[in-house]
């Protein structure tokens, strides 16, 4: 911003009566869209992770897999009789019918088991889903306040440099320069407003809302640094845990019991050879790619952590600055363009803050529950 001069001071002491009849336009108008929306729905975190529960369509489909699961071991049970425990182990002198039974009876107690692994995982997903979706929602909240008082900076600029061009204190260049800033200004607004309606309609149609309802979030992230005994113990619990890794797991075990069932085709030993060797490697690289973006987020946790109290440090100046420049307002010291100015990079250090809260807070769930995020 360019230095005060004494042609700009007169013409910000003209405009202070402008200012006073935009100001009050400006909260006539928030108060009437306030009255025009009327009460809204209220919603915690809570509230909208129970909504989301009753109304996924993947976790319903969850819970038929787990009943057609149980039936289908009942199927494989019945050709087995006098078998206690699932400790049977095919001898030479069982017939292929009755290793290729018991192999069937395992392949379905696998499946139930990955049934109900996957009925877990997928409310992990639908979990991690709300609390991104909220949080977005919050995020985009606290942009639009940041972009508007960035275009009501951009407005009262505009309106200055305008006056001043009028009075001689001001170029043609200077003129254009705001403009488009005032420009750039608007079209950010106008983005942040669209993403809030984008991330309503997707928050709406995970917990089950009409696509036009704009529910008040009540909830706020939280931050707490991330405590662990060992990286490598927090590793070897998300591997036995992950439910893609299980059902890698799940193959190969199938795989080792197709190999009892002795062929005569050398050929087709060979195959069933192949196909656990396949499902073996695969294995391997699925627990490698998970330990490796395990350890990955770990790190990245760890950066937002650095993070967090420079940018709360940031946040309390701006709200100090802002006050001090308020005061100095009061008492005819500072112009009404400060205490925008000030009122602007405060919104701007909040939303600095509020982002780094939220990935932290989401990136600790993805490195707990990694299958929930999809990393």
């Amino acid at each position: 911003m360019r230095k005060q001069s004494g042609v700009r001071l007169v013409v910000v002491l003209l405009l202070s009566g402008l200012l006073m009849v935009w100001g009050a336009g400006a909260a006539l108008a928030d108060t009437s869209s306030g009255a025009a929306t009327g009460t809204q729905q209220q919603l915690t975190v809570q509230q909208a992770l129970d909504m989301a529960m009753a109304t996924s369509s993947s976790l319903i489909s969850s819970s038929y897999s787990i009943d057609q699961a149980k039936n289908k071991m009942i199927q494989q049970t019945e050709p087995i009789t006098g078998l206690s425990s699932l400790a049977f182990t095919p001898s030479g002198n069982t017939s292929a019918a009755t290793e290729g039974a018991f192999n069937a009876l395992v392949a379905a107690n696998l499946s139930l088991q990955q049934a109900k692994k996957a009925l877990q995982a997928g409310q992990d997903t639908v979990t991690y889903q709300v609390y991104s979706a909220y949080y977005t929602i919050l995020q985009d909240e606290a942009a639009l306040d940041a972009a508007q008082q960035s275009f009501n900076l951009a407005d009262l600029q505009q309106r200055i440099t305008n006056l001043e061009y009028q009075v001689g204190g001001a170029s043609q260049y200077d003129v254009v320069q705001e403009t488009q800033s005032y420009a750039a200004a608007q079209n950010s607004l106008d983005a942040a407003k669209t993403n809030l309606g984008t991330d309503y309609q997707k928050f709406n149609q995970l917990v089950g809302l009409a696509t036009g309802d704009r529910p008040v979030l009540t909830d706020q992230p939280s931050f707490a640094p991330l405590v662990i005994g060992s990286l490598d113990a927090e590793v070897s619990r998300v591997l036995a845990s992950d439910v893609n890794i299980s059902s890698a797991q799940n193959t190969v075990t199938e795989q080792q019991e197709a190999l009892t069932v002795v062929s005569q085709d050398p050929a087709a030993n060979k195959s069933s050879a192949d196909t656990l060797g396949a499902a073996q490697q695969n294995l391997v690289t699925e627990q490698n790619s998970v330990s490796q973006g395990e350890r990955n987020m770990y790190y990245s946790i760890q950066n937002l952590e650095s993070s967090q109290d420079s940018l709360q440090q940031a946040l309390t100046t701006a709200q100090d600055n802002l006050k001090m420049i308020q005061v100095k307002y009061d008492v005819g010291m500072d112009t009404k363009i400060d205490v925008q100015t000030a009122q602007s990079s405060l919104n701007s250090a909040q939303l600095a803050l509020l982002k780094n809260t939220i990935s932290h807070q989401l990136d600790v769930m993805a490195f707990e529950t990694p299958w929930a995020a999809g990393v």
